[in-house]
């Protein structure tokens, strides 16, 4: 019974997932939180539930059990929110794996790696080479003409200030440097 339903779970995961890529696809993105005029009233967390194209990483933040910690600290941090765009890369048997409920330890993982407990503007990603996460991992940052490149990740709306924070929006999922 405890079998099926996470079968079930992991499914309807993998078809929320693959129902919003398809819908991203057919659209393009929107200026990032263009409904909210001050995003500086508002916490990251409460941010991120507010623009449909971030949904898939709200999804993944709630499935973690992150969002609770996030929505608690008053701490400045720096979150690098992937759009639903950036996910398409990822494979659908990657994807049901990360949000299988046996697999936390790694969806947690997944998550850590968008997030760092110290608030960094784009100003400031341009003199890293790589910078250290809160929890020991590494992420290489470069800069490609006019844009910052952070694990991989294209930042394309940067310094989008929060009651709590920063965030950065990109263009793909974020990469641990090797």
């Amino acid at each position: 019974m405890k079998t099926n339903i996470i079968k079930n779970m992991t499914l309807a995961l993998t078809l929320l997932f693959v129902s919003s890529l398809g819908f991203s696809q057919s659209t393009t993105m929107q200026k990032p939180l263009a409904g909210v005029d001050d995003t500086k009233q508002y916490n990251t967390i409460d941010l991120i539930y507010m623009d449909k194209d971030f949904s898939i990483f709200a999804n993944l933040l709630t499935l973690s059990g992150l969002d609770t910690s996030l929505s608690m600290t008053d701490r400045a941090h720096t979150l690098f929110i992937p759009t639903n765009e950036a996910f398409k890369n990822m494979t659908i048997e990657n994807f049901a794996k990360l949000t299988n409920p046996k697999n936390r330890a790694m969806l947690v993982k997944f998550v850590n790696r968008h997030f760092t407990g110290s608030k960094i503007d784009s100003r400031e990603l341009t003199e890293f080479k790589v910078f250290n996460l809160d929890n020991n991992n590494r992420i290489n940052v470069s800069n490609v003409g006019n844009s910052i490149v952070v694990g991989g990740s294209t930042v394309i709306a940067a310094d989008i200030e929060t009651a709590n924070g920063v965030v950065h929006v990109v263009d793909n999922v974020i990469n641990i440097a090797k």
